[in-house]
């Protein structure tokens, strides 16, 4: 009687990153490539193919798909684990170390097709202690060179961030347009700053008009504070406004405070509103003219307030409106 061969479990992992696109081919690609791959083999029936796509590969807990695939070895559903490189699972070394540890302890084995090493055929963990630090430079030094390539873009006058509310960006030069419908709520925001309404009537009147074009959109007081300090309105780009810092191992933005050089472009886009309307509102916000509790106001406190709404006035009666 023939002997039945037992067929290996196979998952598949593939990450690309937004950055990687381009570089390291597409996850349509990868994906194709190990279906056909395991069609073609004798020895492996897929079970499933765990794919996060745009994800960061620095910390591992949050890429929803490599979680599932671990659970989903941890209650014996696989064996062998098919995946592009230790940079595509695991870039930090301490991470990377000890999934393969747990994974192994599992009877899992893991294949990564560049280096060609199978964690089964694997002799101690020194080998994979040097593959996973040399995954970790590898990250770093795709981030340096990322903000390299940013830097030189600032100093070229080219911002390749996503344009702010009230633009979009587009082409490989990422040029700025208005984007009319949600420039309209801008120069709201502004006219009625001008005209000394607080953040909370603001507030209401953008919900209203949110609400009545069924956008689904929904203003609160930070987004409403972001927009009034926004420099993009007046037509000129301030960047790095806030930097990544990472507090134990973990990545998390706040503002810039000096850790990154920053660029002010002047010009660099179609403006919204005027200068003179968004410098009287910043100096409005400056003298706290704005919240809803201020009610005694000293005489500078008044002209600037009157100069605000001859300003708001303007602009709102076309003489000296911005398209």
């Amino acid at each position: 009687m023939a002997e039945t061969r037992k067929m290996l479990r196979t998952a598949v992992y593939c990450r690309v990153s937004t950055n990687m696109d381009r570089q390291d081919g597409s996850f349509e690609t990868q994906v194709e490539h190990y279906q056909k791959l395991i069609e073609q083999s004798d020895s492996m029936v897929l079970i499933e193919i765990y794919g996060d796509h745009g994800k960061s590969g620095k910390n591992m807990s949050k890429r929803p798909a490599l979680q599932k695939l671990l659970q989903d070895c941890r209650e014996g559903k696989i064996d062998l684990i098919l995946t592009k490189s230790i940079s595509r699972f695991a870039r930090n070394m301490k991470e990377c170390v000890e999934a393969i540890r747990e994974l192994k302890e599992l009877g899992v084995r893991v294949y990564f097709e560049r280096e060609n090493i199978d964690t089964n055929n694997m002799v101690g963990e020194l080998f994979m202690t040097i593959l996973a630090t040399l995954a970790e430079e590898e990250s770093n030094s795709i981030s340096h060179n990322v903000k390299w390539s940013r830097k030189k873009n600032y100093q070229m006058g080219r911002p390749i961030e996503k344009a702010s509310y009230g633009y979009r960006s587009s082409g490989k030069t990422h040029v700025w347009t208005i984007c009319e419908a949600e420039a309209k709520r801008v120069r709201l925001a502004f006219y009625m700053a001008g005209m000394r309404l607080n953040y909370a009537e603001i507030r209401k009147a953008l919900n209203e008009l949110e609400e009545t074009e069924k956008s689904g959109k929904v203003w609160n007081h930070t987004p409403v504070v972001n927009l009034l300090t926004n420099y993009a309105y007046v037509g000129d780009y301030l960047s790095n406004k806030e930097t990544v810092v990472y507090d134990q191992g973990e990545a998390r933005r706040r503002k810039n405070r000096g850790e990154a050089d920053q660029y002010y472009i002047s010009e660099h886009h179609d403006a919204i509103i005027s200068h003179a309307l968004f410098d009287c509102v910043q100096e409005m916000i400056e003298k706290h003219i704005l919240f809803v509790k201020r009610s005694r106001f000293s005489e500078a406190d008044r002209l600037l307030m009157e100069r605000g709404k001859q300003l708001a006035e303007e602009e709102l009666h076309g003489k000296i409106y911005i398209d």
